[in-house]
């Protein structure tokens, strides 16, 4: 080979390694990373809290003090998860897409959206059944106060076999909710974006949009299948009930989280197309009108509401949860415009620097789902050797406050620790391997 063209080629190697960390260094967008964390984090808090607290059977519900009240707000956070898992699924789907037109794949929307989604949306789907049954917090009937455990924390607070009741293991769960988005939206981008010119035909992103709000306004009807859902399970049809579960059940419904799922999806098809801080603020607007919408319901008459039955359903159900979507979006952008230039590398980022104090919270987002997964059976633990050592430790409230917050500073040290060997053995680390089997395996620089 002749000097010259080895130059030459040194020179392309060089171009294409610089171009290459130019787009490694522009993927990862940091903001989602650490929301994702501070979710996990204030979640494990107030379970700590609301899981633990020795009179919660006792409350009035008619008449919950302040600090009560703003534990039920934020109960109601996984309209966030769903809007943040949605935004970071379509971003990275949507930059799979533009490859599979660049190297002309068969069927490219069907390889980055259908294929992959739909394959994670039916595993999340199984992982519903065996989270519901072995983990899930308990679920309490607001009207009697009755307790319905799943099988582990059962086991663990009555200290022998505990059945675990059909109405608690056909109840949706954050893995349904996911499961069943991916599933739907896979399925809907598959044909939107099927091929280079409607993929960048902006009226069918905005159709997303408009998908996603009118599900969110439409929600309140699912109130009407409440007591369906009841009927079935008494009569044992159990098909039936879960049907109307993923509808319009209490927990994770289709109403409204198919709908936030949405949102969230248009935004991340905005983040997707070269954004501009210009472009992003201009969306605050979708926050905006979520919030007013909900303090207009909020304002109506109860006359109106007792007039069709749906009173307290209305703003337990429906108003707290569209208010705080929307309120999540507009401080969400706020947020997001100071971190606009700051996006992470292809790689995992906790794998960088492991002792910089920053990063605690990347170790907390890449692996959300296994703190999600484990701090349920870990916190019955350490409550059953408190029962022990210290009958009623949890009548107050301070010390269920307490106990969150050394739940938080316990999961902040194994995360710390975990982090050495990678996270491996983790419910993420597991989720990859089995993709690299069925080769479905995700593409981690987007």
């Amino acid at each position: 080979m002749s000097t010259k063209n080895q130059e030459k080629n040194n020179s392309d190697y060089q171009t294409e390694e610089i171009a290459s960390e130019k787009i490694s260094k522009t993927q990862r967008w940091y903001f989602f990373d650490y929301m994702r964390a501070i979710g996990i984090l204030v979640l494990i808090f107030v379970h700590g809290i609301v899981y633990h607290y020795g009179l919660i059977q006792s409350l009035d519900l008619e008449n919950l003090n302040p600090f009560f009240m703003i534990i039920y707000v934020v109960l109601n956070w996984a309209g966030l998860f769903a809007l943040i898992s949605a935004v970071v699924s379509t971003y990275s789907s949507f930059k799979r897409l533009e490859n599979n037109f660049e190297n002309n794949v068969s069927k490219p929307s069907w390889q980055a959206f259908g294929l992959r989604w739909i394959f994670l949306g039916v595993f999340f789907l199984l992982m519903n059944f065996l989270y519901t049954f072995l983990l899930e917090p308990f679920s309490m009937d607001l009207g009697t106060g009755d307790i319905n455990h799943s099988f582990l924390p059962g086991v663990i607070r009555t200290g022998g076999y505990y059945a675990v009741t059909p109405e608690k293991i056909l109840s949706g769960s954050v893995f349904s909710m996911l499961g069943w988005n991916l599933i739907i939206m896979g399925l809907l981008f598959t044909l939107l974006f099927k091929n280079r010119e409607k993929f960048r035909d902006k009226w069918r992103r905005i159709l997303v949009l408009v998908l996603g709000l009118t599900i969110i306004l439409i929600s309140f009807l699912r109130i009407y299948l409440y007591d369906d859902f009841t009927t079935a399970i008494d009569g044992g049809a159990y098909f039936i009930a879960y049907l109307i579960d993923i509808v319009a059940g209490n927990y994770f419904p289709l109403l409204p989280y198919l709908g936030f799922g949405l949102v969230g999806a248009y935004f991340g098809l905005v983040l997707a197309d070269e954004p501009t801080k210009k472009k992003i603020l201009n969306r605050i607007w979708i926050g905006v009108g979520l919030l007013i919408g909900a303090v207009v319901a909020f304002r109506i008459s109860d006359s109106f509401y007792e007039s069709i039955g749906i009173l307290d359903d209305v703003f337990f159900d429906y108003i707290i949860v569209m208010f705080e979507i929307g309120f999540f979006i507009i401080v969400g952008i706020l947020l997001f415009l100071p971190f606009f230039n700051k996006r992470g590398e292809k790689i995992n980022p906790t794998q960088r620097k492991k002792m910089k104090f920053s990063s605690i919270f990347l170790r907390f987002s890449t692996n959300s789902l296994t703190f999600f997964l484990l701090e349920r059976p870990i916190s019955e633990l350490f409550a059953l050797l408190l029962n022990t050592t210290i009958p009623s430790w949890n009548n107050e409230i301070w010390a269920s406050m307490l106990f969150g917050l050394f739940l938080v500073l316990f999961w902040v040290l194994i995360a710390f620790l975990w982090n050495f060997v990678e996270f491996k053995g983790s419910f993420e680390w597991l989720l990859s391997k089995l993709f690299k089997v069925s080769k479905y395996q995700t593409d981690k620089k987007f």
